[in-house]
C-alpha cells in the first residue's frame, strides 16, 4: 500500500541532479530572466504520475523531470516486453514455449538476466527459493491453470513431483558447451541468447516470485538512464525508490496487517526508505481451506507441501527490488525462527526485514537491527 504524501517543497534541488542550496535561487532567478514565459518554480510543479497495467496487476510511478517528460510509452513498451519473455499467463512467450517443450529451447537475454538472478538467490538462500517449484505449485492449484485443488493428498504423488523441483539440473549451453552458473554470475557482459537444456519435459519453470521485483528493477533503470533520480516505481506492491523527495523526506510506503478479509485492511506499519527495493511476500490471502485444514501458497521446495508455520508476512528492504521479492519468498518458506537465524549468521547482507507472525492469535513483529530506524508504528 502506497503512501500518498504532497509534502514536496525544499530549497535544494539537488536531487534534479541539477545545483544545490542558494545556487538553486540563483538558477530560477536565471531562467526567469531569460525566459519571462517560465511559470512553474518549484519542485512540485515538475512531479509526473503514471499508471497502468501489466503482469496481471497494475503499475505506478512518480517522479520528478525538470524536463517534464511522460514516460508512459516507453514503460508500457518494457513491461510488453518482459511478459512476452518470462510471463507463464502469456501463451506463446519465451517461458511458455520453455516450460512446454521437451528438453529445453531457446531463451533471449531478458529471459537469461531473471535466471541469472533467480540462481543467485536459490544459492543464497540453500534452495529456498527455487523457480523449479512450479509443478508443485500446480500441484496444490495455485498455478497459472485453473485454480482447482486436490481433493485428497496423495503423498507418493508428491514425492513424485518433487523430483521435478531441481534447479541444478538445468543447463544453460553457448557454443554446445553448459555454462557454470556460479562463473556466469559473477561476469558482467550479458548473454544475448542460449539453449537452455532439461532433463524431463515435466520440469518447468516460475518467475512469479522474482519477475516482478526483478520488472521493476528494469523500470528503474530505464528511468535513471534520462537522468532522472527522485522517483518511486511499484508494480504489484513491488517497490524501487530512488533519491529522496525535492524537500528531503524518505519515500514512504506501508506495511498491511495481516489480514484474510480485504475489507478489513488496515496498516501494521509504514517504512520509509531511498535508493533501495522492497518487497513483501505473505501468506494471509491466497490460500484455501480443506477438510479443516488450511492449505498456504507459498510451497517448500524441500518438502513439496505448503507451509505450515506461524509467519504471516515478510518485507525485505535491499539493493534490487529481484533480491528483495525472492528473498521475501524464501523468508515465507522458512519461517520466522529459521529467518532469524538465517539473519544472524549474515550480518554482511544489505537486506533488512521486517516480519509479522502470529503468537497465539496476536500479531506480532520483528525487525531486523538495519530496519529498525526505517520503521513507523502503525496503532
Amino acid at each position: 500500500m502506497i503512501l500518498a504524501d504532497s509534502r514536496i517543497f525544499r530549497k535544494n534541488l539537488g536531487p534534479f541532479g541539477l545545483f544545490q542550496g542558494d545556487l538553486c535561487l540563483a538558477l530560477l532567478i536565471l531562467l526567469s530572466s531569460c525566459s519571462p514565459k517560465l511559470e512553474k518554480t518549484t519542485p512540485d510543479e515538475f512531479k509526473q504520475v503514471l499508471h497502468g497495467q501489466a503482469q496481471g496487476t497494475t503499475w505506478n510511478i512518480v517522479y520528478y523531470d525538470i524536463r517534464e517528460r511522460n514516460f508512459q510509452k516507453s514503460v508500457d513498451s518494457i513491461l510488453q516486453r518482459i511478459d512476452e519473455s518470462i510471463s507463464t499467463y502469456q501463451e506463446g512467450s519465451v517461458i511458455d514455449t520453455w516450460n512446454n517443450s521437451d528438453s529445453g529451447s531457446l531463451v533471449d537475454a531478458l529471459f537469461i538476466e531473471v535466471y541469472i538472478n533467480s540462481w543467485k538467490s536459490y544459492k543464497a538462500t540453500f534452495g529456498a527459493f527455487d523457480p523449479t517449484v512450479m509443478p508443485l505449485v500446480s500441484y496444490w492449484g495455485f498455478g497459472p491453470e485453473k485454480y482447482v485443488h486436490p481433493e485428497s493428498i496423495n503423498k507418493l504423488e508428491i514425492d513424485s513431483i518433487s523430483e521435478l523441483v531441481s534447479f541444478e539440473s538445468l543447463e544453460l549451453i553457448v557454443n554446445g558447451k553448459a555454462l557454470d552458473m556460479d562463473s556466469l554470475s559473477n561476469q558482467g557482459k550479458p548473454l544475448k541468447a542460449a539453449f537452455l537444456r532439461k532433463r524431463d519435459p515435466r520440469i518447468k519453470l516460475d518467475f512469479n516470485a522474482i519477475g516482478q521485483g526483478w520488472s521493476v528493477d528494469k523500470v528503474a533503470e530505464f528511468i535513471e538512464s534520462k537522468d532522472v533520480k527522485v522517483f518511486f516505481i511499484e508494480i504489484g506492491g513491488e517497490i524501487v525508490a530512488g533519491n529522496p523527495k525535492p524537500d528531503g523526506e524518505l519515500w514512504r510506503f506501508g506495511i498491511d496487517k495481516p489480514e484474510s478479509d480485504l475489507s478489513k485492511r488496515a496498516l501494521n506499519a509504514v517504512i520509509s526508505i531511498r535508493n533501495r527495493g522492497m518487497a513483501t511476500s505473505g501468506n494471509y490471502r491466497k490460500f484455501y481451506e480443506q477438510n479443516g485444514i488450511k492449505y498456504s501458497h507459498t510451497i517448500n521446495p524441500h518438502t513439496g507441501f505448503p507451509v505450515k508455520h506461524n509467519l504471516l508476512s515478510a518485507t525485505v528492504v535491499s539493493t534490487t527490488a529481484s533480491e528483495a521479492d525472492a528473498l521475501a519468498t524464501a523468508f515465507m518458506v522458512m519461517g520466522k525462527d529459521s529467518t532469524i537465524s538465517y539473519l544472524s549468521k549474515r550480518s554482511y547482507m544489505s537486506a533488512y526485514v521486517y516480519l509479522i507472525y502470529d503468537s497465539a492469535g496476536v500479531f506480532k513483529t520483528y525487525n531486523s537491527p538495519q530496519i529498525k530506524s526505517n520503521i513507523s508504528k502503525v496503532d
